[in-house]
């Protein structure tokens, strides 16, 4: 294993340990809602969270060797949009909040949103694998959207 790689999976390792720490009793508040009809099983989120990592982890390799241009701001950005996601699963499962899981998600956008443009100039591998990320929290927009509107009104969401 080189160095790189040992970073990377100690990056991806320390930011997902502590990202769900805080989430608690979340995952069985959020099993125990109503789902609007748009949301897939909760199986999917089971497999999306592990690929997830994994673009997560190439993107910092390729940010600490191959990427040439550019690479300390890409090596930064992915760092922010990790923390940032864990980050709302905080907000949303940790606080078991439908409301600050839609706003979550709006603001976690704009990092990475950031990121896509950077690699798509930068490293346009990095990009097109990111793109499938992207689109996924796209689709968590819309259905924490729809979540929060069968919960609007409940303070806490809870149920």
């Amino acid at each position: 294993m080189t160095v790189n790689l040992l970073i990377v999976l100690g990056i991806c390792i320390v930011i997902a340990v502590l990202g769900n720490a805080f989430v608690g009793e979340g995952l069985k508040w959020f099993k125990g809602l109503a789902k609007p009809k748009l949301l897939v099983p909760i199986g999917v989120f089971y497999i999306v969270g592990p690929v997830v990592y994994v673009i997560d982890a190439i993107i910092l390799y390729r940010a600490l060797g191959v990427i040439q241009e550019g690479k300390v701001l890409i090596f930064v950005l992915i760092i922010i949009v990790m923390i940032a996601n864990e980050l709302w699963n905080y907000l949303f499962l940790g606080l078991r909040s439908t409301f600050a899981g839609f706003v979550g998600i709006i603001v976690f956008l704009l990092p990475l949103t950031v990121l896509q443009v950077a690699l798509f100039r930068f490293d346009p591998f990095s990009a097109w694998l990111l793109l499938a990320y992207y689109a996924w929290v796209l689709y968590d927009l819309v259905w924490t959207f729809a979540l929060w509107q069968l919960y609007k009104g409940e303070r806490r969401n809870h149920v």
